[in-house]
């Protein structure tokens, strides 16, 4: 009697296992994607979103993985700077987040192809007429970024905004009302996020394409994972090749959430 029970505890124990593993990054009919959901037209939340309260044209695409594995897709909103390592410790399968490749994070993760090409442009007061290019910033002006972000790379290391002008946030949205409300000068962030971000609120958006320089939005992957890589590389390359993304950036555009 006592080995029947132990052996049932051993296999209760087991079964307890299991589970808790399914639960890191996802079960075999779940794929999980880490995202910041405060990145619109790409992820944002609403009443009634595409996935839950999630919605945008990174959803729509992760959805459509999901999909073509025969998977849920399932949502984990977090800070952008957390997604590098939720992906490399498995917490999530990919993050799909506006994000760009560069050498730093490709050495922490794999990178699917190019999905959409961005630049970065600046969100000011709509009759402000200081800052006509990015060099301007660095006139004593108060400058919002996003954490983590390329805008934040480029403030901080290519345009040497003093560390005392820079504020930080984790949500465009944040930084951006800053600017309206005339305690910023300028939101340096992703161009399709700053327009759409600057329409609501009534502001201007001033671009400089000499030092904005184009960047490639990719998904993010546990280093190794070339299954996951390869169906990810698959849909992307039959949305692109169809019109999909195009339709979808279309479709998108503008879109703020609530």
């Amino acid at each position: 009697m006592k080995k029947v029970v132990k052996f049932a505890a051993l296999a209760a124990a087991a079964v307890m296992g299991v589970a808790a593993l399914s639960g890191c990054g996802g079960s075999s009919d779940t794929l999980t994607m880490g995202t910041n959901a405060a990145f619109p037209p790409f992820e944002f939340t609403t009443t009634n979103g595409l996935v839950g309260e999630f919605d945008g044209i990174d959803v729509a695409i992760a959805k459509r993985i999901a999909e073509s594995m025969g998977k849920e897709l399932v949502i984990e909103d977090m800070e952008f700077d957390g997604l590098i390592a939720s992906v490399k410790t498995g917490k999530v399968d990919m993050a799909v987040a506006g994000m760009t490749v560069n050498p730093e994070r490709l050495e922490n993760v794999d990178f699917s192809d190019t999905y959409y090409v961005a630049t970065q442009v600046m969100v000011v007061q709509p009759d402000d007429t200081s800052i006509t290019k990015a060099e301007d910033l660095k006139n004593g002006k108060k400058v919002g970024v996003v954490l983590g972000y390329t805008g934040d790379t480029i403030v901080t290391e290519t345009l040497q905004v003093p560390e005392e002008n820079i504020v930080r946030a984790n949500r465009g949205i944040d930084v951006v009302q800053d600017v309206k409300n005339g305690r910023l000068d300028a939101v340096v962030v992703d161009s399709a996020t700053g327009k759409a971000l600057a329409e609501k609120n009534g502001l201007k958006v001033v671009e400089d394409p000499e030092v904005f320089e184009s960047e490639e939005y990719a998904i993010a992957v546990q280093k190794g994972n070339t299954e996951l890589l390869d169906q990810i590389n698959e849909v992307l390359a039959e949305m692109t090749a169809n019109g999909e993304i195009d339709a979808l950036a279309e479709q998108y555009d503008g879109a703020t959430g609530e």
